[in-house]
């Protein structure tokens, strides 16, 4: 078995148990982890001392899953380990899924990656890519409403060095992980009707954003392509 073959089958037993583990453990739950806040705290509190294991690996599925919401993750591990411990294990989780899909893409080619990319999601982020290179992946982890998870599939096509994309992940995606870990660790004084409020408006939100969520899209990535025209000669590659 040749380097790149074997490469490829360690990859693929990764993946298949990052996804398959959570569906064998939850079941008809695992979905609903990534919209309520209420059964993800449940579960974290059922699996102690193992609970940053399961956010973790919640984390890379979600990211490996795209487009599967990941804001209730890292609310409920602010939460539930502190602003520190839960921005900590998100950026472990978030990182570990971001160089997972690196590498499937890369792997296994374009092929793959146009079966689970948008068309035209895909095309925005080729131009994003050839324009400002690794400068473009890192405003996609940074800014908000931009496909960030689908776009590791699309970052492990180009010829960028993998230890620079991991690393605009983490930089890029860390603010955003920080600031939801925060909001969470306030939390802890809610009762279950607020909880349950949360719950509600978090799937509504979600609902909102699944259903417009092509024009914000677009509209973000007109912004970011507004954006580098106007600081491509200045600012160069990041």
């Amino acid at each position: 078995m040749d380097q790149k073959r074997a490469w490829t089958v360690i990859l693929a037993g990764i993946i298949l148990a990052a996804l398959i583990v959570p569906f064998a453990l939850w079941g008809r739950q695992f979905p609903v982890l990534f919209r309520d806040p209420e059964p993800l705290r449940l579960l974290l509190s059922r699996y102690r001392p193992y609970s940053p294991l399961v956010l973790i690996a919640l984390q890379v599925a979600q990211i490996l899953l795209a487009p599967l919401p990941g804001q209730i993750l890292g609310l409920t591990s602010g939460y539930f380990f502190g602003p520190l411990w839960g921005t900590l294990y998100s950026t472990i989780g978030n990182t570990l899924g971001s160089l997972l899909a690196f590498l499937l893409a890369r792997i296994l080619g374009r092929p793959l990656v146009e079966r689970l990319v948008n068309p035209d999601i895909l095309s925005r982020i080729d131009e994003g890519a050839r324009e400002r290179g690794l400068a473009f992946f890192f405003l996609v982890f940074l800014l908000p409403f931009l496909p960030d998870d689908v776009a590791c599939y699309a970052a492990g096509l180009t010829s960028l060095p993998l230890p620079s994309l991991v690393l605009a992940s983490l930089v890029g995606r860390l603010p955003g992980l920080a600031v939801s870990n925060l909001i969470g660790a306030g939390m802890g004084g809610f009762s279950t009707a607020q909880w349950a409020v949360i719950g509600v408006g978090s799937a509504v939100g979600a609902i909102l954003f699944w259903q417009y969520q092509q024009r914000i899209e677009e509209a973000m990535f007109r912004l970011l392509s507004r954006r580098g025209r106007g600081s491509n000669c200045a600012q160069g590659d990041f």
